[in-house]
């Protein structure tokens, strides 16, 4: 009996091993906008799944990474802490250039300034603005009242991009979905972007997380 013991214990300790190979596993540059667009759904289909890879996490990724940055993908998505970005596309370090603000708003320059980085400078081949359910701003913003502060700067702008939808809190989903909409429009509405669009040589793409499935769904 002592002796299957060890047995299995080293079995468990082989296959810890083979986990975190798996885990340090590196991913293949894609080298067209489609091909980083599969990328990412193919990365969330795996953790949707419960099999993510976690493909460049090690302190090798951490080094190869430190004097420069070479993303593949851009993601306007919330701050909402239930969707992080990176883990749910199954990414590692350097793979996503992350853009977060509460209800994946465009509101400010500084925002596009961060887009016109992504696109122009690093060269990501897909850019997506990823709603999710459950969204507390645009929640917040649907569901109306007062709201002092930067807080209620943030809820006015939201506001303004789907009015159609104040006071109509059973529309909720359609109001998310319809706000990330409006985001895209104003990023297509970029001359950088546009340029780079009608080369071939990015996507702009709507999204839409489902915090309870961890599935994202391209619009």
């Amino acid at each position: 009996m002592r002796y299957i013991g060890i047995k299995v214990l080293k079995l468990i300790f082989l296959s810890t091993i083979l986990v975190s190979c798996v885990s340090n596993e590196r991913k293949l540059v894609p080298s067209t906008p489609q091909e980083a667009l599969t990328v990412l759904l193919e990365g969330n289909k795996r953790y949707a799944e419960d099999v993510s890879i976690h493909p460049n996490c090690d302190i090798e990724r951490v080094k190869e990474t430190a004097s420069h940055q070479k993303p593949f993908a851009a993601v306007v998505g919330c701050s909402d802490s239930r969707v992080p970005i990176e883990l749910l596309f199954d990414q590692g370090i350097g793979d996503i250039f992350v853009i977060r603000t509460a209800g994946n708003n465009l509101s400010g320059k500084m925002v596009m300034g961060s887009i016109e980085y992504a696109v122009g400078h690093l060269g990501v081949k897909v850019l997506l603005v990823l709603g999710h359910g459950a969204c507390g701003g645009v929640t917040s913003a649907v569901q109306g009242g007062e709201h002092h502060g930067n807080i209620g700067l943030l809820l006015q702008s939201i506001q303004q991009d789907i009015p159609e939808y104040i006071g109509r809190v059973e529309l909720l989903d359609e109001a998310i979905m319809e706000h990330t909409y409006v985001q895209v429009d104003k990023i297509l509405s970029n001359d950088l972007i546009k340029e780079k669009v009608a080369n071939g040589e990015l996507l702009v793409k709507a999204a839409y997380y489902d915090v309870n499935t961890g599935i994202v769904e391209v619009k």
